[in-house]
């Protein structure tokens, strides 16, 4: 495998005038230009001192440039993109677990992750469109003799919804086979325009990223989802697909019940989205008022997507079927399991990482004969398609009954007054845990949390009612979606006024 795992310099050669990267107000870049400016950037960087093998940090906004800059790297070393919004404290921690030789920062910007890094003695490069990269401060005497090698070609950490971020390598080859899975899922071609709404920092946004280019098709990188200027690309770009994810499904929902006609006469084909579990009654409405399939699907950032809904293979509740990796569902012995059994998903495959870097714990429990464990909580049907019920380490135990928090959170979703909920464990004096609930109401609507708990009693078991329920103007996720339960538990860790009620099921 070379810098070329997704065939950037066949396309620029076969068909160098097509677009490969555009965005908004920017420049587009075919696929002639774009293979001259990652061939440059990759010179600048190494005359910069970014060796083979040696980590880029990227801080650089969502969009093309993050992108370019991703893909120059890689052909060298490693690129470790990281959340821009990240506090100064945040990129002095994921710094010091990367020891990258160099970080990447946008022209002229003074920004924490510059601060952290001119504190930690690491060099800064500056991303100058279009894609040049310049040094701008000195390496002190902290980095130097730090610098990290590593085989990997990028570097991400997990969203961390459960514990510590852990550290994620992956191979150009590993990359490779990600980006053909979802190529061919979908399936992709040359001919698509893919319009791109999730961070490129994360598993989610850069997979679809990197299997469009791989077909040959357009990117069209943006800052991420902006309800005023969304429609307006439509228009400007005719993309035929889009990254989302339940938080911007609501959104565009909310969007297109205003401007009725605003997709009739789109080419759009699909909407690809992942992250945290769609609800069912927004799928439905969108695919209603849009006119094109909602495919939800599965992945993670050890593996890149497991399984997929298509326009001709789909289930409600379901994930999909597998992309390309072989899924597998085992119990608490490592032994995999009949369908329509539950246990942890597990998967193996060429896009599945080879471990953790520097956390050999994590290591021995998550790998095991070739197979990551997921720490997802599902079963496979009859026909191969995985449906996941909760996350291992989110399971509430509630005096020894076991309850995933999203079947929760699907019965409280369905109040009409309930516009978002998130299902976490609080502590118990005899339980060990219960179960609370942050709910969100919709705009204009009224419940009280004795009647959410009346409501809730008469669709699930009494052991799995929440004991405390708390009302907010907002759910934390992480840009992906996926609820942020360790936040709300700590935020709650306290009793308040919102109602604690003992009930009947409190002496179990």
């Amino acid at each position: 495998m070379t810098e070329d795992f997704l065939d950037l310099k066949r396309h620029a050669a076969e068909t160098p005038a097509a677009t490969a990267l555009a965005s908004p107000g920017g420049t587009a870049l075919t696929y002639s230009k774009l293979d001259v400016c990652l061939d440059a950037m990759r010179r600048e960087a190494a005359a910069e001192g970014l060796g083979t093998g040696e980590i880029a940090a990227i801080v650089l906004p969502s969009g093309m440039d993050l992108l370019t800059a991703s893909l120059a790297v890689s052909g060298i070393g490693a690129a470790a993109p990281l959340n821009p919004s990240f506090t100064e404290s945040e990129f002095h921690y994921f710094l010091n677990r990367l020891n990258p030789r160099v970080v990447v920062v946008p022209e002229g910007a003074a920004t924490p992750a510059t601060a952290a890094a001119k504190a930690l003695g690491i060099p800064l490069l500056e991303m100058r469109s279009p894609g040049r990269l310049i040094r701008t401060a000195p390496a002190g005497s902290a980095g130097a003799s730090q610098v990290r090698l590593t085989q990997a070609a990028l570097l991400l950490f997990t969203s961390a919804t459960t514990g510590n971020p852990k550290l994620v390598p992956l191979t150009q080859a590993n990359l490779h086979a990600l980006a053909t899975h979802e190529s061919e899922i979908l399936p992709l071609s040359a001919t698509d325009r893919f319009l791109s709404l999730m961070p490129l920092f994360h598993m989610q946004g850069l997979t679809a990223a990197l299997a469009q280019l791989l077909c040959g098709g357009t990117v069209i990188g943006t800052l991420g989802f902006n309800p005023t200027t969304f429609l307006d690309w439509f228009d400007q770009f005719q993309p035929t697909w889009f990254t989302s994810s339940p938080p911007l499904n609501r959104s565009i929902l909310g969007m297109v019940r205003q401007n009725p006609e605003a997709f009739r006469c789109s080419p759009l084909r699909f909407i690809r989205t992942a992250g945290a579990s769609p609800q069912p009654e927004v799928v439905t409405s969108l695919e209603g008022f849009i006119g094109v399939p909602v495919l939800n699907g599965y992945g993670l950032t050890e593996t890149g997507g497991v399984t997929r809904n298509t326009a001709d293979a789909r289930k409600d509740g379901s994930a999909g079927r597998t992309s390309g990796l072989e899924v597998g569902v085992m119990d608490a012995l490592g032994n995999l399991v009949a369908n329509s059994e539950e246990g942890e998903i597990a998967v193996r495959g060429a896009s599945v990482t080879s471990g953790y870097l520097d956390d050999p714990e994590a290591n021995q429990a998550s790998f095991r004969d070739g197979w990551f464990l997921t720490g997802d909580i599902g079963r496979l049907d009859n026909e191969n398609f995985l449906f996941i019920t909760g996350r291992q380490k989110e399971m509430i135990d509630r005096g020894g009954e076991k309850i995933l928090p999203q079947g929760v959170e699907d019965v409280l979703v369905e109040h009409p007054a309930v516009a978002d909920a998130a299902v976490f464990a609080i502590a118990h004096p005899t339980l060990g845990e219960d179960i609370g609930a942050a709910v969100v109401l919709r705009e204009g609507a009224y419940a009280t949390a004795l009647e959410l708990r009346r409501f809730a009693a008469t669709k699930l078991a009494a052991f799995k009612v929440p004991r405390r329920i708390e009302f907010v103007d907002t759910i934390p996720r992480t840009s992906t979606g996926k609820a942020q339960r360790s936040r709300l538990a700590e935020r709650f860790r306290k009793p308040s006024s919102s109602l604690l009620l003992k009930t009947s099921s409190d002496t179990h």
